[in-house]
């Protein structure tokens, strides 16, 4: 009997959330024009794009620095760390010169004013490089001394692999899309209240 009784209980949740499901469907509640056009995964095609655009004050989002002020609040930066008059629009996927050692490679995402600057190495399921935040972190060194901050990305927030920086003392900060980036974008959806069509697609990539 409780074998019945569970099977029954279960059998009935099943129920209601296929219910709830097809629902959904009936209103375009399920409907994400990211997974529709298979880019859920597509780290460089769509979250070093999709997050760099959001970040950039002369994004098409049309919201100037507020998207950048927010996510500088949450690495306890003033909104006037930058100079987002001066922001390069050179954002993604920028090159700073042949893979060796100690430089070079390709920063995913780079906001800087040629003074201070914000580099994120965004990882989604990519392994990470040989000396990759070790060069990255030299390339900050050079071009702006004390005057960066370098950021590593992941679905978790766990840290780099010895590997990425090289056996050298490294400094970074962790980030997660789990947790920082998910508060981040629920604000940017607030920022953006004004602009639904901004704010649906907000909506759509934080789903």
């Amino acid at each position: 009997m409780k074998i019945e009784s569970l099977l029954a209980e279960i059998s009935e949740i099943y129920r209601q959330a296929e219910k709830n499901r097809l629902e959904k469907v009936k209103q375009g509640e399920c409907f994400n024009v990211f997974n529709s056009i298979g880019l859920r995964t597509e780290e460089v095609r769509l979250h070093s794009a999709f997050l760099a655009e959001l970040l950039n004050p002369q994004g098409t989002h049309g919201l100037s620095s507020l998207f950048l002020e927010a996510f500088f609040k949450r690495l306890g930066l003033s909104n006037d760390y930058l100079d987002v008059n001066k922001v390069s629009q050179d954002i993604k996927e920028r090159s700073i010169g042949s893979v060796t050692d100690k430089e070079g490679g390709r920063i995913d995402i780079i906001i800087e004013d040629g003074k201070h600057a914000v580099l994120i190495e965004n990882k989604i399921y990519a392994e990470d490089q040989k000396n990759q935040l070790l060069r990255y972190y030299n390339y900050g060194k050079d071009k702006y001394q004390d005057g960066f901050i370098l950021i590593y990305l992941t679905l978790d927030g766990h840290e780099p692999n010895k590997c990425s920086l090289g056996n050298k003392k490294v400094a970074f900060t962790c980030l997660s899309y789990s947790c920082e980036m998910i508060e981040w974008l629920e604000e940017c959806i607030l920022i953006a209240n004004q602009k639904p069509l901004v704010k649906s697609v907000i909506i759509q990539y934080k789903d």
